[in-house]
């Protein structure tokens, strides 16, 4: 129970990061999630807290893995084979040679094994901690789909060959030939047993689309447990877990349009759900950083095995020198990324060195160390985590610093305001065409109602606007009321019944206990003593209509029936004029606009709720369908008009296409499961 409520502190960890990133964002939130951290290692639960190192491969590494080779573009990852091998094992081999001889030589005391150990973990770059720093950057097409092929696997070189050096460390013997027979076979064994189980399971997917089994609730929790499913068949076959779950996350991304065949609703549910959980984990992982960090330095200086000042530089000299091989290694052509001159190449080769961003998987690796070696307490972890958590930080914060310098500034093709400017103007075009088609109808005013809460409206509803608004609106139903009496279209009893159900309306929006006090007094105490002996009979012959002894159960259903049939035709009129008044505000004061919005959606409602016992529901249902997809067709249309004219850009227009395209689909699927 302890653990699971430290879990659940560190996810809320990453939930209040996210709200001060969405405040502070020109701070990388790798650097917020870890600062939340800090703040956790000060509460005396995490004093002791320790995560099994296996969790992190299983539940972490190997969900990011899949989630990012589902998302890889399988065309262009072939098309630039030669450049992402180059990188991501070639390089990766490479750095990590010359990692461990380096610090093999500063820390002599340090094992061989242990020093490549450090290199496996630090050489992995994160394609997605760089476009979070680049995301108000342009950064060139190539250079972005480069690293993104090169992260995919690099962080797969990056584990096996840690395997392979702690299992050195283990026994204390390293064959080249063997190392390179176990690298050969636990690396192509794993792109080998992914690919196999990955057409497995889509194949599966597949069958359950075509016999209609594709409901969130069963495709979901199927697709989130597959790198869990793969990753562990893989690991007792003896191969790598995760570069058998990233060829299963490219077999999903290579089967992706056939995927789509199943219901839109689904494809929402599925993005929506991997996008949450990358963020989480991703999050997860920055605020252990933080949250271990303080008792790793502690140990540090406990156990002695190195001055926090070395091995603090040692990481930046570890940083400095990948920097550099990664900027040599493209410049110098092994690994070619498309640049018409050169100097372009030369600006490629710049970006690329200070993308090598080290996030999540280095991170992730470096917790990932066994606690004990042959039954001993792990030599070096904390040395380990605390170089790597060096270089992550500082190939975080020296792109932050540099990058900016050398990457033009994406401009924004359009503001939020102007958005929302240009959602209001739209849905404002297609209430006033349904309501020169369709006049004032129940249906029309529920469509309406919908689309008002298209619009994009900050804030909070001004309190004493809606009160005005709200009396307003009795005042016009009472006279309406008292007009049709004098006129002899309703009864006496209906205009009294009707009058309690609009008082009624007013009280149930008040939110003050002072205002409902206020309007209970004003309804039953002061209009009721003006009320004329001849109401007051009426009231009372309706309450012993209503208790009448001799009366059965079934005729009180049929009297409260008719009672309220007759009630749909009273009201009729004053809603009419309620609606009309609340257009004709909503034409002349759009500062309004909100408050207004909240006043039709209460008389909507009373309204359906009036109507709806006595007509149709289906009938009901089909005919707020048929309006909202004319009402969308109308927005649709707008947009391309005003696109047309240049009034829009083709970034505004598609902006609101993309949103129409989504709000189509929640709302009609709302409608139809009611």
């Amino acid at each position: 129970m302890d653990t699971v409520f430290l879990v659940l502190l560190l996810i809320a960890a990453v939930v209040v990061a996210n709200i001060v990133y969405w405040k502070f964002n020109k701070i990388p939130i790798a650097f917020i999630q870890i600062a939340a951290g800090l703040v956790l290692s000060l509460f005396p639960i995490y004093k002791h807290f320790e995560l099994e190192p296996e969790i992190f491969l299983l539940v972490i590494i190997s969900v990011l893995m899949f989630n990012d080779g589902q998302h890889t573009s399988l065309g262009r990852l072939t098309h630039q084979f030669g450049t992402t091998f180059s990188l991501s094992v070639e390089l990766a081999i490479i750095s990590i040679l010359v990692v461990g001889f380096v610090t093999h030589l500063i820390i002599p005391s340090m094992p061989l094994a242990l020093a490549f150990a450090l290199g496996a973990i630090i050489t992995p770059t994160d394609a997605v901690a760089v476009s979070s720093i680049t995301s108000n950057m342009l950064v060139p097409t190539n250079v972005m789909g480069t690293l993104e092929n090169e992260s995919l696997f690099n962080d797969a070189s990056g584990i096996v060959a840690l395997n392979l050096a702690i299992a050195a460390a283990v026994t204390g013997k390293f064959s080249l030939w063997n190392g390179i027979g176990n690298f050969m076979y636990v690396f192509f064994g794993g792109i080998i047993v992914g690919a196999i189980l990955g057409a497995l399971i889509v194949t599966i997917r597949l069958k359950l689309i075509n016999m209609h089994v594709d409901t969130p609730s069963v495709m979901v929790p199927f697709t989130l447990l597959t790198p869990f499913v793969v990753y562990l068949i893989a690991e007792a076959i003896g191969v790598s877990g995760i570069l058998a779950v990233v060829m299963t996350g490219l077999m999903h991304g290579i089967q992706q349009n056939r995927l789509r065949l199943t219901s839109s609703r689904l494809q929402i549910v599925m993005t929506s759900t991997w996008q949450i959980v990358s963020s989480i984990l991703n999050g997860i992982v920055f605020v252990l950083l933080g949250l271990s960090l303080p008792s790793v330095i502690i140990n540090l200086h406990k156990h002695d095995s190195g001055s926090v000042t070395i091995l603090f530089g040692i990481g930046i000299l570890l940083y400095a020198i990948m920097t550099i091989m990664r900027y040599l290694w493209t410049n110098w052509d092994f690994a070619r990324i498309r640049a018409w001159d050169k100097k372009e190449k030369h600006a490629n080769s710049i970006v690329m060195a200070y993308s090598g961003v080290h996030g999540t998987i280095t991170l992730a690796m470096a917790f990932s160390l066994s606690l004990t070696l042959n039954g001993q307490p792990f030599p070096f972890r904390n040395d380990i985590i605390f170089v790597a958590a060096v270089v992550i930080l500082t190939s975080l914060l020296v792109p932050t610093l540099v990058l900016p310098l050398l990457l033009p500034h994406q401009e924004t093709k359009y503001t939020d305001a102007e958005l929302a400017k240009a959602k209001g103007q739209m849905v404002d075009d297609a209430i006033l065409s349904l309501q020169s088609r369709h006049g004032g109808s129940i249906n029309t005013s529920q469509v309406v109602t919908i689309l008002d809460g298209q619009r994009n409206i900050e804030g909070r509803a001004d309190k004493a606007k809606l009160d005005i608004i709200f009396d307003n609106c009795f005042e016009l139903e009472k006279q309406t009321i008292e007009s049709m009496l004098q006129s002899g279209d309703i009864s006496e009893l209906n205009a009294d019944l009707y009058m309690r159900v609009a008082r009624r309306t007013i009280m149930q929006y008040q939110q003050s206990n002072w205002q409902r006090i206020s309007l209970f007094f004003r309804f039953n105490i002061v209009e009721r003593a003006s009320f004329s002996k001849k109401a007051r009979k009426r009231r009372k012959v309706f309450r012993q209509m209503a208790n009448h002894s001799h009366a059965t159960k079934a005729e009180l259903i049929k009297r409260n029936r008719q009672m309220w049939q007759s009630m749909t035709k009273v009201e009729k009129q004053p809603y009419d004029k309620i609606i009309s008044y609340l257009n004709q505000s909503l034409i002349n004061d759009s500062d309004n606009n909100r408050e207004i919005t909240i006043v039709r959606r209460a008389y909507d409602e009373r309204h359906r709720r009036l109507t709806n016992d006595f007509n149709s529901h289906e009938e009901f249902e089909n005919n707020q369908n048929e309006l909202l997809i004319e009402a969308f067709q109308q927005e649709n249309t707008y947009i391309q008009s005003k696109i047309t004219s240049k009034e829009f850009s083709t970034d505004l227009g598609g902006a609101l296409y993309e949103q129409i395209s989504t709000d189509q689909l929640v709302y009609l699927q709302s409608l139809n499961e009611e």
